[in-house]
Parts: structure tokens; C-alpha cells; sequence
């Protein structure tokens, strides 16, 4: 079997509901590809989370909130589908993590209806989603380290659902940055991080890496994010790149602008 046919199976596999013969098959796949091995995995472990949210039967009171939190939570994955849709990637692990998400808070619902407390529904709205953040952030973090970049890849664009990320997404993103094999990944981490110029081990990260990064493309992109941000502290690093024989032209005219522009 190819690849493409198990990722477009895993999910019946997962869930026993295909013929013997074809689950035999999917199963000597696996055993032989470290890619569908993976993707296995964290399928599999996605529905591992589901089974630990309990079900409960509303209540009225609680019935109009319910609908009118599962409304905004399919108008908002409806819009991300749309982005997916035109991306084609192999496999749309952010599409799965936001139906998840919604699963989450529609499964919350029910479990909020055996509740009279209006406080108390709102203690467990913001525990769900939280609960929610912590399952995107556990699956970007898995996936960053797959073997495949284009995983990888699509590993860090998760963090575009990220308002605050935790630290620890922070370092992964910077642990790319600055080190992955793949400059494409290199690259897209930098975009990533750039949407967080508050962060101080985002700043400090940037800073760092102007002074240790070769390739022209990103040390273009890392000195865009500094003048952006007006790091003065950046000045050093970027009249050292002005001082290197082997710094690209291009990338000494935009260290020199963004010095100008930073003074």
C-alpha cells in the first residue's frame, strides 16, 4: 500500500472499521514506514484524548450558551478549513487539532449542564479551553521533532492559534531556528517567532542568532524582525555582518539600513 491510501485510512483503522484484510495490510505498513509509523502515533493519540472527556446531559439553562459557544467555535473552524483547503498539504493535522478543539468545548458543554451555576459554567468554559491550548501545544511539540520537514513545517505554523504560547513552545521554536537541518524549517520558525516581538527570549533568541547564522535568506528575515522591533542592541551584530568579507551584499545593505534606522 502507498502512503497516501494510509493516511487517508488511519482514522477507520484507529477505529475497527475496516475489513480484516485491509487492517492486516495497514498494520505490515506501519511495521516498515517510520512516516505512517508516526502519523499513526499521533492519530492515535488523538483520539486517546477524546476518550477522557466525559459526557453529560445538559441542562436547560445552560442549553442557549452551549449553542451559541458550539456556533463560534464551527464559524471559526469553517474559516480555517478554507486556509487548508488552499494550502493542499499531505495531511491536515491543524485541521484535526481544531475539530478536536471543538469536540473539546462541544463535549465541555455537556458536561457544563449539570452545573445551575452561571459561575461555575464559567470556571469550566475557561478549563476547557485551556485543556484545548495545552492539546495544540502537545501535538506541535511532537511533531517538530518528525523526520519530515514538510511535518515540521507544519509543526510551527500551529503556532499561529497561539496568543501566549508557553515557554516551552518558545524554545522549540528557537531550538529550529537556530539549528534544524532544513532551512525551509529554519525560516518558517523565524516567521513564527516573529509574531511574538514582546517575548524576551524571542528578542534575545533573534539577536543571537544574527550573530551565528550563515545563510543570507534568514539573516535577511532576522534583521527585518529587529529594526521592526527597534533593538538597539542589534546594532553590534549587524555592523559586524557590515565588517564580514563572506556577508552577502545585499544582506550588508540591509544590515546598513537597519542600522539607520534603528539610531
Amino acid at each position: 500500500m502507498e502512503c497516501k491510501n494510509i493516511e487517508e485510512q488511519l482514522v477507520d483503522f484507529i477505529d475497527g472499521q475496516l475489513p480484516p484484510e485491509d487492517s492486516q495490510n495497514i498494520k505490515q505498513h506501519i511495521k516498515s514506514c517510520d512516516a505512517c509509523k508516526s502519523n499513526y502515533e499521533d492519530t492515535k493519540a488523538l483520539f486517546l484524548a477524546f476518550e477522557k472527556v466525559k459526557e453529560e446531559t445538559p441542562s436547560d439553562n445552560l442549553r442557549t450558551g452551549f449553542y451559541n459557544l458550539l456556533e463560534e467555535e464551527k464559524q471559526w473552524h469553517d474559516d480555517k478549513i478554507v486556509k487548508l483547503t488552499e494550502s493542499k498539504k499531505d495531511f491536515p493535522w491543524k485541521q484535526a487539532f481544531q475539530i478536536a478543539a471543538s469536540i473539546i468545548l462541544m463535549f465541555g458543554g455537556y458536561f457544563l449542564g449539570s452545573h445551575n451555576s452561571k459561575q461555575t459554567a464559567n470556571q469550566e468554559i475557561s478549563a476547557l479551553q485551556k485543556e484545548t491550548i495545552e492539546l495544540r501545544e502537545d501535538m506541535m511539540l511532537a511533531m517538530i521533532e518528525n523526520q519530515s520537514p514538510s511535518k515540521r513545517i507544519q509543526a510551527v505554523s500551529f503556532t499561529e492559534n497561539f496568543v501566549k504560547p508557553d515557554v516551552k513552545i518558545l524554545e522549540a521554536l528557537i531550538e529550529r531556528m537556530q539549528y534544524d537541518g532544513n532551512m525551509n524549517v529554519r525560516l518558517a520558525a523565524a516567521e513564527a517567532l516573529s509574531e511574538f516581538p514582546k517575548s524576551t527570549i524571542v528578542k534575545e533568541a533573534f539577536i543571537e542568532a544574527l550573530t551565528t547564522q550563515k545563510d543570507p535568506s534568514l539573516q535577511i528575515a532576522i534583521i527585518q524582525f529587529l529594526v521592526k522591533i527597534q533593538e538597539k542592541r542589534a546594532i553590534a551584530p549587524m555592523q559586524q555582518l557590515l565588517e564580514h568579507e563572506d556577508t552577502a551584499d545585499f544582506v550588508k545593505e540591509q544590515a546598513n539600513s537597519g542600522i539607520s534606522e534603528i539610531i
